[in-house]
């Protein structure tokens, strides 16, 4: 195309050389650079094409490590909730408030005790991060998202870090100290099978226990600190669905 309008100028500028030439060497000139507009137009959508390919293969990882927080973070305000109820039951013995059954106290002072914090699955934010392509992300409204959700996750891990100096302090240190540890897991794994006729503890070490301000103190603290952290968590629950949303709704963008 761009060879029959030349030899078309070229034929018009044999008329009149001066004029003609100077008109067939500016169109030379323009088609030159409608030729370079054309080629780097093809680039750069070829460049913006493989970009939105490598953009939308992290959005569905992140999706992916977003949907994994999502499952264990439900699981982990489950176990969180546990801890509250388990407390409430230990408390009413420290209190007095209920006649004590040594088996019963076993069990839910265990069940606060089985303590683990949460872990992020991050891989591919941290991947983004760690290669300076976060900027690859051209949702703005996503990266936002992702980096608030950093933060958010920094204050549980905070709250996380308090609560396992109470554990070992408050909890741990007393318990061991004064409970035959074989014993009371023997004793609980039994009762989680509902097997009858479960052995007992020593019913003095548990009078001590009873007695036992600092021991007493860690389930209230347990109790403070599992009720921050459900709270916590279901925030996290939210934003995650949220971000989810987002994503799916960037994603259909390139398959309509």
């Amino acid at each position: 195309m761009i060879n029959f309008f030349r030899k078309k100028r070229k034929s018009l500028a044999n008329d009149n050389k001066a004029v003609k030439y100077t008109r067939y060497a500016i169109g030379e000139i323009v088609l030159v650079v409608i030729g370079i507009l054309i080629a780097l137009s093809i680039n750069n959508w070829n460049e913006n094409r493989k970009n939105k390919i490598i953009e939308n293969t992290y959005l569905e990882n992140i999706k992916t490590d977003l949907k994994t927080n999502l499952r264990y973070l439900e699981k982990f305000i489950e176990k969180r909730q546990e801890t509250v109820n388990s407390v409430g039951i230990t408390l009413e013995f420290f209190n007095e408030k209920k006649t004590l059954d040594i088996n019963k106290f076993n069990y839910h002072c265990l069940t606060v005790l089985n303590w683990s914090p949460f872990e992020q699955h991050d891989n591919t934010y941290q991947e983004l991060i760690n290669s300076g392509k976060l900027s690859i992300l051209t949702n703005k409204t996503i990266k936002d998202s992702l980096q608030n959700m950093q933060t958010n996750f920094k204050g549980i891990q905070f709250i996380e870090s308090e609560m396992e100096e109470d554990y070992e302090r408050y909890l741990y240190d007393p318990f061991f100290s004064t409970i035959d540890l074989e014993t009371s897991l023997n004793i609980f794994q039994a009762k989680q099978k509902n097997i009858k006729n479960l052995p007992e503890l020593d019913s003095i070490n548990v009078q001590i226990l009873l007695k036992n301000k600092t021991f007493k103190n860690g389930f209230v603290l347990a109790d403070y600190n599992s009720t921050n952290l459900i709270s916590e968590y279901s925030n996290m629950v939210s934003s995650t669905k949220k971000l989810i949303n987002l994503i799916d709704a960037e994603l259909n963008k390139t398959t309509k």
